[in-house]
């Protein structure tokens, strides 16, 4: 029998702004390890174009086992970007817990939604965003033929 880390033992991490070259690599590694398609040069151009970015990473032994990253898309408006937990974390709160930590931010921050993408491919993820408070507002298919459905969450002023 494989024994798992705790969930006390993970530590979390919030970093206002573009987090720092070394971190930033340590996140991509972790991004390209959990995401078949990751695109990193896709993933540089987006940050680099980005404004009032936050980043929460769920931490083992400073290793990173967890992330989610968003930016601001329009004032009062948060784009809740990429993100995703290891493998052999998941099913543990860890996803709940980033999402948590994004949005208490978000309301600190005065922004009154939280916008997010996401495809039928990931449906823990679809299920954590419509359980956490967040309505389908859209689908559509892009230019490669995938459904892609967009989620609206509109903050509560008591989480500030």
């Amino acid at each position: 029998m494989t024994a798992f880390p705790t969930y006390e033992m993970i530590l979390y991490d919030e970093i206002e702004g573009k987090p720092d070259e070394a971190v930033l690599e340590k996140i991509k590694a972790f991004f390209v390890s959990i995401f078949s398609n990751a695109n990193t040069a896709k993933f540089d151009k987006k940050l680099n174009q980005a404004s009032n970015i936050f980043t929460v990473l769920a931490l083992l032994e400073k290793r990173i086992v967890g992330f989610k990253i968003g930016y601001q898309i329009e004032p009062g408006t948060f784009y809740s970007w990429v993100g995703g937990v290891d493998k052999s974390f998941r099913q543990r709160g860890i996803a709940a817990e980033l999402m948590k930590r994004q949005h208490d931010w978000c309301a600190r921050n005065d922004f009154q939604i939280v916008k997010t993408k996401t495809t039928n491919q990931f449906k823990s993820m679809l299920i954590l965003n419509i359980k956490s408070g967040f309505d389908i507002i859209e689908v559509y298919s892009d230019i490669n033929k995938e459904r892609k459905i967009v989620l609206e969450k509109h903050l509560d002023k008591k989480q500030k």
